[in-house]
């Protein structure tokens, strides 16, 4: 049945480029990478949904991202793919879907700009287990080494990345979503990863970023650290520091405070 799917999504895959014509623009797209995984997420202050989804991402190049029109099809049900462009991950689309989709079979990635067609195939999510998160996270602000522990239960932890997410920049497409601003290399099961001096430079502080200590699982521990290879991922967000409250939030909160006074003033003695 398996080669059977990979036939026909090769059969599809010729079909399609030879009908881009010669008028086509001269840049084709071309993917970066292609991952599948279900993804358990923390809460969090940015905004990024919360629980356990299944993910599809991939990196198209070259685009500007105004251009490319990019879907996911399986089995006849065709999604869109939502573009975003942070400073450290700047061609990315995503799609998210219910973790009960009643299949693990592949994705076929679809990247069309003015008629240029470019496809990529995911790799199935079969076996893929819900991860638990990374526990005690914690931040020194002397030294800005951030901690965690490791889950001691649920699959076994295969790789360890560490993202920082700065809530004071939009994102190149939305500029009311928090940015990407840094991003560690792949690295072991690790439990500590020094922060870079300079996210607390030209006026930054910790109050300015939300640190994201991404759990992952691979689904062949010889194949290494690549995003293809993520089955399924842990995501725990914490914030380096308090949050200041924007003007706004000051007000309404010294507006709640003087009605508190209020009331106090007409309790009966």
């Amino acid at each position: 049945m398996s080669s059977t799917r990979t036939l026909t999504h090769s059969l599809l895959a010729g079909a399609l480029l030879a009908s881009v014509s010669a008028s086509a623009l001269a840049i084709t797209p071309s993917f970066q990478f292609v991952m599948d995984r279900l993804d358990n997420r923390s809460s969090n202050t940015l905004g990024i949904i919360e629980g356990v989804v299944h993910y599809i991402g991939a990196g198209v190049t070259p685009n500007s991202g105004f251009g490319t029109q990019v879907s996911i099809e399986q089995n006849g049900i065709e999604l869109p793919m939502n573009w975003w462009s942070s400073h450290v991950s700047p061609n990315e689309y995503y799609s998210i879907l219910p973790t009960n989709i009643g299949t693990s079979d592949p994705w076929t990635i679809i990247a069309n700009n003015a008629g240029d067609i470019s496809m990529a195939l995911t790799r199935g999510t079969a076996g893929a287990q819900v991860l638990d998160f990374a526990q005690n996270v914690q931040f020194d602000t002397t030294s800005s080494m951030l901690s965690w522990e490791l889950p001691s239960t649920g699959p076994t932890i295969e790789g360890v990345r560490v993202l920082v997410w700065d809530r004071t920049l939009g994102l190149l497409n939305d500029p009311d979503a928090p940015d990407l601003a840094a991003l560690s290399p792949y690295i072991p099961p690790m439990t500590s990863y020094q922060l870079s001096p300079t996210l607390f430079e030209n006026g930054k502080s910790a109050a300015d970023y939300t640190v994201e200590v991404r759990l992952m699982d691979f689904r062949d521990p010889q194949l290494g650290m690549n995003g293809s290879n993520i089955l399924n991922t842990s995501r725990t967000f914490y914030d380096l520091a308090a949050p200041v409250p924007e003007p706004e939030t000051w007000a309404m909160m010294l507006v709640g405070l003087g009605l508190i006074a209020q009331l106090a003033r007409r309790k009966p003695r």
